[in-house]
Formats: C-alpha cells, structure tokens, sequence
C-alpha cells in the first residue's frame, strides 16, 4: 500500500500547486479561500506528511525533502504576493513605494521554485525507476524506455496546464523601468472589482490589411498597425485581470459587415460598452464610452482612459434632475428655440448610464430635494434664484453630499455672487473675444492640471466657448472661505475682454489668460465632505448649436462623470515613452561576459555533478 502511495503522492503534490495557480482567481470569498489554502497545502505536502511519518526523515529522501520545500515555497510565496495586492487609497500612489517590485520579485521567485520542484520531481521518479529496473530482469529492463515515455505523458497534461495558466493569467516580466507593457497596480485594483459584463471593441487594421481602402490614408493605416501591439497587450491584461471583461479587434475598413450596431466609427476607436438594466428611460441599450488611440503618443494615458471607461460604464445607474424654474436651457422657455437646446448633452447622459428627469415647481421645488437625487444640473438660469432656492442648493452639497454642475448665462441675472463669494471669487460678463473678425467666440485650449481634465483627448483642439463672461479674484472677500477652487478651463493668452463693447483691442485692454471653467470643493478639515460643484462661465458651448464642435462632447460629459469617478484613477501613471539609453563601461563587458561564458555553464555543470554523485552514491549504499 505505502509503495502505491510513494509512487503517486509525489504527482498529487505537483498538481496541486498547478491547480492553485489555475483556480485561485476563482475563489474570492475571504472564508472560502482560507479553506481553499489549507486544502492545497494539505495537498501539497501529502508526499512529505506520508514518508516522514511512515518511514520516519531517512538521509535516502534528503531528495525529496528539498523538491517539497521548493513546492511549498511557491505556494507561500504565491499566497504572501497575493496578500500584498492592495487596495488603492487615494491621495497614496502605490507606483512610487516598493510593493510593485517586492511583487514583480515574488513572481519571479514563484515561477522558478514551480519549476525547479516540476524538474525535481520528474527526476527523483526517473532516477528511481532506473535504479529499480538495474536489479530486475532484462524484460524488464526493456521496458525501462516505455516507462519513461509513460511518464513524460503523464507530465504532458501538467505542462499543458502550465501553459495555459501563463496564458490565462497573463503574467509578464516587464523590465521596462516604468512598467510600459504591464497593468499598473492601481488599475489592477480598480478593475478586480467589476461585476457587469463589459465588451471592449478596438477599431484598427491588421498588419496585412495596413493598405486599407483604396481610396485611403495609408500612412494613418500604417501608424494605426503600429499602435495595434500595444494596445493588444493593454487589452490582453485587462482582460486577464477580469472574467467580465471581453475584447475584439476589428477593421472597421474591411469588416464593414460588423459596424451596425456601432453606427458611424473609423480605426483608431476603442469602444466600452455594458448592457443597461433597464431601457425604460432612453432607447440606448448600451452604457458607451470612446477612447481614441491614434499615434504612439496616445499610449502614454491610455491605461487611464480606459480604466476611467470601464469604471463610467459600469457605475450603478444614478438619477440627474435639470432644474427648470429659472429660465434655464432645460426648460420649456426653449423649446421653440432648437439651437439653444441641450438635447444633445441629455442623450451623451443617458448613453452614460445616466437617469434624467426635471426640477421644477411642479416636483415641490425649490421646497424640497427628491430623494434620489446625486446631482443637479443648472443650465444657463436667466432668473434669479430665490433665497430659499440658494440654501437648498448649499445644503444638497454641504450637507448631502451632492454634486452640482452650473452653466452661468452672461446675459441673465443670475450672477450666483451668493455662491462665488464663499470661495474668494466673482463673475465679469464683459465679452471675451479672441479674434476681432469673431466677437465672442473662444477657442480655449489652456487646460490647467487637474484630474477631471487629465482623462480629455486631443486637448489641442480646445473647447469652442462663445459668448461666455470669465471669472476674477475677489478681493473684498475676506478669508477663509468655505470652499476651494481649482481652475479647469482658461482661455488663452491670446483673449481679452472687451470692456467698452467696441468689438477691438483698446490700449486699456490686454490680452491674458481667463478663467472659464472651475471646480468647488467645500473646505473640511475631517476630509468627509465629498460634494463638489463644477460651474462654467457660458451656456451657449453645451448646446445643440455647438456642442458637436472641438472638444465640446467630450468636456460636457468629463464635468458630469469626472465628478462620481474614483479618484485613484487621476493616480495610474502614465506610459511615457523611454528614451534612456545605457552604456557599458570596458568593465561591465568584461564581467558580463565573465558571466555567460563561465559562470552559467559552471552551474549547470556543478548541479548535473551533483545530481550524478548523488545517485552513484545511493547505488552504493543499497549494494
């Protein structure tokens, strides 16, 4: 019985640290993955528990003793990488501690302990079978060969098995010193998470299909094939990192057959698409987001981006009310207006996963707040608010935590003086003007850092925002205020108020950067309040009339869903490209090929003598 056990434990405990490996991302359940590791060690050291027990620790099986101790050394190591994936924290980026090397080493000890214990075992149970088969008869002898064969198919599976927990899991050593071709850690975290089924569509041409349509670009073709590997492997590992998470490439020049669902869509796109719950509030059945990736340049913030994608597609549905009593762009004042609406925001909400409704009188405001609302949207209010409709809007982001995007209109009588003041501010309605032939139009391109900005493509385009007023320090309000601004949109240096109204730069008249665009954070020394308020100094940018232009779209929805995304997303470092070259000294040369004509040769040499005085030694013995 004990010679049955000896000749199979040692490959139960082998598969058991390969089946570990294959099925420990299934087991999330914290009780369920304790239980899930004591049965694997148990597993795993079934040989060493058997022998030593049964036959008590011989010098004979000094062997096997050192294969287990290999085996449970990648496990150990295994579980303790695992326990060091942290959660992020935000304001702490992970990338510039030492976790992310501790675990790339811990993997590189795991994957060379799994395989030296697979050689260890394989050649203990060769040098056994042979030592067995010189004291036997010559058939048996004979069948020394088939034995072995026998043996190495049964290894077959396991290799298999290994191959495909590579592949699986997509592990990689990336040696680039920024991490360019690996998921960072944070996005890692952010992406585990994720419940809803996700399908990510990359639009680019492969290598073969580089000449695209007869009729087009083929350089933009052939910029696009080179970006394609990249993304791939960005892909691959988001996908790996998530069961829920599937991709396809496809040629939207070629396999034009596919892009009916996707409407009107050329290389270079990567669409995020999860299934709405519920199709009652619009007709859209997808939650999308585009992610544009062009030029190798475009790589350097495309784990962000896609990252901040997964993360606005599978946010829970939330409820946006659209106030209505004052004049606003929303209400039925515009209606018989079609340029002035916002339709065209309200469908990028609800392809968003946003629900939309009104605000207004009939809904008991500015009386009471609905319940269900995380954010209000006031568009272009040309009436004043009332005094108990300004207190309900502080205290649905003081005290509710709420979220409030304000569009000002600098023709309207709503100044929101009451709101500015708190954070040291004040609103001028004069008229920018940027080229004389065009009063009033800006094209803004000057984008100050911040994170909600941060996720915006092709910023050099800039936001076209005309006829707008711009913001100023306040100077007769007194500190401290009770919320801080951060800027998110200025105009450029090359804009100027038009004081006097006469259309052209006066000689009291200067050209300076304004400001447009700001985000308000009430101030709290605890840290709890998370209600946020984003205001623009222009209404007529997110209409009908010009939202389709420049970058108007995309920096409309950034002010919604920047405001309910995680902050650590701002934190997932960029891939920048790596130009640092290193140069040998005459000595490094010599020591490196020191190294590999000698010493790695040496190695493997001492280790095959070992192995071989070893066995020569055993044989004696058992004479």
């Amino acid at each position: 019985m004990f010679l049955t056990a000896d000749r199979i434990l040692p490959f139960v405990s082998l598969l058991s640290l390969f089946a570990y490996f294959l099925f420990d991302g299934m087991v999330v359940d914290p009780k369920r993955r304790i239980i899930f590791f004591g049965v694997i060690f148990l597993f795993l050291a079934s040989d060493t528990i058997v022998r030593a027990f049964s036959k008590g620790l011989r010098k004979e099986d000094q062997n096997r003793y050192i294969a287990a101790g290999f085996g449970i050394g990648a496990f150990l190591l295994s579980v303790l990488r695992d326990f060091l994936d942290l959660k992020p924290v935000a304001g702490f980026n992970e990338e510039v501690s030492a976790i992310p090397k501790v675990r790339e080493f811990l993997l590189l000890c795991v994957v060379l302990l799994s395989i030296v214990f697979l050689l260890q075992i394989i050649l203990l149970e060769i040098g056994k079978s042979s030592l067995e088969a010189q004291s036997n008869l010559a058939k048996s002898k004979s069948s020394l060969l088939q034995n072995a064969v026998l043996g190495f198919l049964f290894v077959l599976p396991i290799v298999v098995a290994v191959n495909y927990f590579a592949i699986k899991r997509n592990y990689n050593f990336d040696l680039s010193s920024q991490g360019k071709f690996s998921l960072s850690q944070i996005s890692r975290n952010l992406i585990k998470p994720i419940t809803k089924d996700v399908t990510i569509t990359a639009f680019y041409p492969r290598p073969l299909e580089a000449d695209g349509p007869a009729n087009g670009d083929k350089l933009a073709a052939f910029a696009l094939t080179r970006v394609r590997p990249d993304i791939e492997i960005l892909l691959d590992q988001i996908k790996a990192e998530n069961s829920h998470i599937t991709v396809q490439f496809i040629n939207a020049d070629v396999e034009v057959d596919l892009l009916k669902e996707f409407g009107q869509v050329s290389n270079g796109t990567i669409f995020v698409r999860s299934q709405k719950q519920s199709l009652l509030t619009s007709g859209t059945p997808f939650a999308e987001e585009r992610v544009i990736a062009k030029e190798t340049k475009d790589l350097e913030d495309l784990e962000r981006k896609l990252v901040g994608a997964l993360l606005n597609v599978t946010t829970e549905q939330k409820k946006v009310y659209f106030t209505v009593s004052n004049g606003e762009r929303y209400g039925m004042s515009f209606k018989a207006l079609p340029n002035e609406q916002v339709n065209r925001f309200v469908s990028s909400l609800q392809f968003l996963n946003f629900k939309v409704a009104e605000l207004g009188f009939a809904q008991g405001w500015p009386s009471k707040l609905p319940e269900d609302a995380e954010m209000l949207v006031v568009l272009g209010p040309t009436v004043p608010f009332s005094k108990e409709a300004k207190e309900e809007l502080t205290k649905f982001v003081l005290e509710k935590n709420g979220k409030l995007l304000i569009t000002m209109e600098p023709k309207g009588n709503e100044d929101f003086s009451w709101l500015l003041s708190n954070a040291g501010l004040k609103f001028k309605s004069s008229e920018l003007i940027e080229r004389e032939e065009k009063p009033g139009f800006v094209v803004a391109k000057r984008f100050p850092d911040n994170r909600l900005t941060d996720l915006l493509q092709k910023k050099d385009m800039g936001i076209l925002f005309p006829y707008s007023g711009y913001l100023e320090t306040d100077a007769t309000v007194p500190s401290p205020h009770s919320f801080k601004s951060e800027t998110l949109l200025e105009s450029g240096f090359e804009a100027f108020s038009d004081e006097n109204k006469n259309g052209k730069l006066d000689p009291n008249e200067k050209k300076e950067s304004k400001i447009l665009s700001i985000v308000l954070t009430p101030m709290s020394l605890a840290n709890d309040k998370v209600g946020k308020i984003i205001l623009h100094t222009g209404t007529s940018w997110i209409t009908d009339q010009f939202i389709p232009y420049a970058m108007n779209s995309q920096f409309s929805t950034v002010s919604i869903t920047g405001l309910f995304q995680d902050t650590a997303v701002a934190e997932i470092p960029l891939k920048k490209e790596e130009l640092d070259t290193i140069s040998l000294s005459d000595n490094q040369k010599l020591v490196a090929w020191v190294i590999g004509v000698f010493l790695f040769p040496g190695f493997i040499l001492a280790v095959g003598s070992y192995f071989v005085y070893s066995r020569r030694k055993s044989s004696m013995i058992e004479v």
